[in-house]
């Protein structure tokens, strides 16, 4: 499990931000269109940045616009 990017980036901002700021930004991308789990998947946005820094980023930011 913790072979996984998405894990270990959101492991990192509990630490330095507390769960219920994870919780809050997670809610708010949901709202903004952020997927969590693609239908019928186990893997979802937070799984396509290659670092823990990208993950990091799609938490705090969720989706820019190109």
């Amino acid at each position: 499990m913790l072979d996984k990017v998405r894990i270990r980036a959101f492991a990192s901002f509990v630490k330095s931000h507390g769960i219920e700021a994870l919780l809050d930004r997670l809610e708010k991308n949901e709202r903004a269109g952020v997927v969590y789990h693609y239908p019928g998947k186990l893997v979802g946005d937070y799984d396509l940045p290659e670092t823990e820094d990208g993950v990091i980023a799609l938490v705090l930011n969720g989706k820019t616009q190109d």
